[in-house]
């Protein structure tokens, strides 16, 4: 079923079936705000630190408001000054999608969402369903423009963290980059193994405190990763097209941020946070005049079975 519900005291959507529920609130940037099992009622995701919300606009400062749940980073993650045409864009901090207020209808079982860009011109348009033990997000993100816009697509889906949990990501991973300055991983830029030597910060857990981020080295080869708790008995997969998000990177505070303890494993079209970066990188992806950008990315949770286990490590 798909209803409108009342959650944190805003205004949003239910989604539910035999084996999930779900809620999104289309007034916070389409905001996945929880999902949850309907047998146990594990909540994967990261709950809002101040038990209710305020209304952001776009520029403001992200760490300012309720950093939870599953929002969508666009155009970018790192705020700064774009060339887009002629002009000279202020992107916003973590993008301008999360501080969105986007119209929602239901169409069967599946809820709509469409947010038509001041910023950008661009139309952003979200379907959600679920199906069994996943919930499916397609995007539809369109230029009617006659300029470029250099835009950055990335999950930024906050998890509950646990003692005992274990982050996966896909085989074939052999290597990840820094993306800043931390106690656990050095100095930004730095490179480092994978799987992680004995002798060195394991980066199949947590970090014991503080926060870190890095990013898989190149493009990934199978558009898998997710996370696994054991003490639980359940585990969370991401499955999305590879070649439309070769890249993926893992965020992670253990209070390091804020005091919050959650971490984000995040898909994305570019390599990595800022424009600036993926240009350098030469990894920065563009949307053309009169083109749109459409791709899928379902999250899974269930039980701990070997099929979860493939194609991750």
């Amino acid at each position: 079923m798909v209803v409108q519900t009342v959650f944190s005291g805003q205004p949003g959507w239910l989604l539910q079936n035999d084996t999930l529920k779900a809620v999104v609130l289309p007034g916070h940037g389409g905001k996945i705000a929880s999902l949850c099992t309907c047998d146990t009622g594990f909540e994967l995701l990261f709950q809002n630190p101040h038990g209710s919300y305020r209304t952001a606009r776009c520029g403001d400062a992200f760490s300012a408001y309720e950093a939870c749940g599953f929002d969508d980073a666009f155009p970018c993650i790192d705020p700064e000054p774009v060339q887009v045409g002629a002009r000279v864009v202020d992107y916003p901090d973590h993008g301008e999608i999360w501080s969105a207020a986007f119209a929602a209808h239901k169409e069967g079982e599946t809820l709509c969402l469409t947010f038509d860009s001041p910023l950008l011109g661009y139309r952003y348009q979200k379907q959600i369903f679920l199906q069994g033990q996943k919930l499916v997000c397609r995007y539809h993100i369109e230029n009617p423009g006659e300029v470029p816009i250099p835009a950055i697509w990335a999950c930024h889906c906050l998890l509950r963290c646990e003692p005992g949990m274990r982050i996966r990501l896909p085989a074939g991973v052999r290597q990840v980059q820094n993306v800043f300055d931390s106690e656990c991983l050095g100095k930004a830029g730095a490179m480092l193994n994978y799987p992680p030597p004995a002798t060195g910060t394991d980066l199949t857990r947590m970090p014991p405190h503080g926060q870190l981020k890095y990013y898989v080295v190149g493009p990934v080869e199978k558009g898998v990763c997710g996370v696994d708790y054991p003490g639980q008995g359940v585990c969370a997969r991401f499955y999305y097209d590879s070649k439309k998000l070769p890249y993926l990177g893992f965020w992670a505070t253990a209070g390091g941020y804020r005091g919050d303890v959650n971490c984000a494993l995040e898909p994305a079209s570019g390599y990595y946070d800022s424009i600036s970066v993926a240009r350098r990188f030469g990894r920065c992806p563009v949307l053309a005049p009169h083109t749109s950008f459409a791709f899928e990315l379902a999250l899974a949770l269930g039980p701990i079975t070997k099929k979860a286990a493939q194609d991750v490590i």
